[in-house]
């Protein structure tokens, strides 16, 4: 229905992202505490360095990967799923619905990373992948009138401030390699990227109409302006260092170097709706009206809103990814138990960027007969935590996390992914 659409596009639609989703699920598992537990192709997404260390696999493989991350502020990730039957929801339950949504509005970030591959045979890895983040705000009136359509008593209420969203989406493809020198070991990473969209939204316009002398519907028009194709290349590097049998220290910078761009041409694209929308609109139409709107964005003659849009994104469109430190460890006990800890610090701002900007983790990993298993705990440092819990069953590896914080902020982190590796390893 019409209002499914408004609202979870809207909350979901569009990022900077928030807790750091971890891109395999073993590293999820401990609460990305995995610096120094990382070997083969799960180097490459941590520190290219470990490739060189002595107890590396020969080959190891995994495909596909999935790493998906959604945060919402005041409705849990799962409320939303009951907007799919909102046509069916009671009085009740959509007053219920909307007294979970903090008077400043709700929100939703989404960050979504898709390794489609990832090699490693030697010292050397490959790997391709998919990332998308995201975020986009929504004032409280504006779900109220979408779930209950226009009142004259709340006219006054409404408004479209605070109420925008983010979101952007690249290829990655990358190559790694990591060699010992001496008890050191050193590794570099390249990427090349390939941008996708980068696109900037909001509700800009907002207009009272009257039947007579009477206010009888809220008009608000929605718009979205994009950046579309590009390119770019980043250098990651690392180092790590067992002095001792079983402990593995590892630091590495991400995007020691990167060029991430997309291109300055703009398109832009126009919703309006009004009382037939919220009431009987069909989301499929809508869908296609608001693509078929699609037309160059021409700055001459653009009302401020869709200018300030516009400037936004050309203002973040070089701004590439942020330079990421980690730092950590691990250490292997006789008992099959793996100990991990790590710190991450995001050194620059950029729109494109991870659910939290510091974390710091532990994590355990225990190895049975058939089965490992994975669990871990994660903060930003400030008031945002990360609960993680994960397995290992033959190729099939899983990890989940709950996320809470401040601000009435619920999240879940999910991971999955197929791998292999050898049984030997590298000496």
């Amino acid at each position: 229905m019409m209002k499914h659409f408004v609202i979870t596009a809207a909350v979901l639609a569009a990022v900077p992202a928030t807790a750091q989703v971890s891109l395999n699920s073993r590293a999820l598992g401990m609460g990305g505490a995995y610096i120094g537990v990382a070997r083969g192709q799960e180097s490459l997404h941590l520190n290219p360095a470990n490739l060189g260390l002595a107890n590396s696999p020969h080959w190891s493989a995994a495909i596909p990967q999935l790493a998906f991350g959604v945060q919402t502020i005041g409705v849990e990730p799962g409320d939303l799923w009951d907007l799919r039957e909102f046509g069916g929801m009671e009085p009740a339950e959509r007053e219920a619905f909307l007294a979970k949504i903090p008077a400043s509005g709700t929100g939703g970030e989404i960050d979504l990373r898709a390794p489609l591959f990832s090699l490693q045979v030697g010292r050397f890895a490959v790997g391709a992948g998919y990332a998308l983040v995201g975020d986009h705000t929504v004032n409280r009136s504006i779900v109220d009138l979408v779930l209950n359509g226009f009142e004259q008593s709340k006219l006054g209420q409404y408004n479209i401030q605070n109420t925008g969203g983010f979101r952007a989406s690249f290829f990655d493809i990358h190559a790694a390699y990591g060699r010992r020198i001496g008890p050191l070991a050193l590794g570099v990473t390249g990427h090349y990227y390939i941008p996708q969209e980068m696109v900037r939204s909001a509700f800009v316009e907002q207009d009272t109409i009257f039947t007579g002398p009477i206010p009888s519907d809220i008009r608000v028009t929605y718009q979205g302006v994009r950046a579309e194709g590009g390119s770019g290349f980043g250098v990651d590097v690392g180092a790590a260092l067992q002095p001792i049998p079983g402990l593995t220290l590892g630091v590495a910078l991400d995007n020691a170097f990167n060029s991430l761009q997309w291109n300055e041409d703009l398109r832009v694209r126009t919703l309006t709706l009004d009382r037939n929308d919220y009431e009987t609109g069909d989301a499929e139409a809508l869908l296609t009206r608001y693509e078929e709107s699609d037309a160059d964005y021409a700055d001459t003659g653009a009302d401020p809103q869709t200018r300030a849009l516009a400037q936004q994104i050309l203002g973040e469109r070089d701004q590439g990814l942020p330079m990421t430190l980690r730092v950590g460890g691990a250490f292997a006990l006789p008992t099959s138990t793996t100990l991990g800890v790590q710190y991450q610090s995001q050194l620059e701002d950029s729109p494109v960027s991870g659910m939290w900007e510091n974390q710091v983790s532990v994590g355990v990993q225990q190895k049975l007969p058939i089965i490992t298993l994975r669990a871990g705990l994660a903060s930003d440092m400030a008031d945002g935590s990360m609960l993680t819990g994960g397995l290992t069953l033959g190729p099939i590896q899983l990890g989940v996390a709950r996320l809470s914080g401040a601000g009435e902020r619920h999240g879940w982190v999910y991971t999955f992914a197929l791998s292999g590796r050898s049984d030997t390893t590298m000496p």
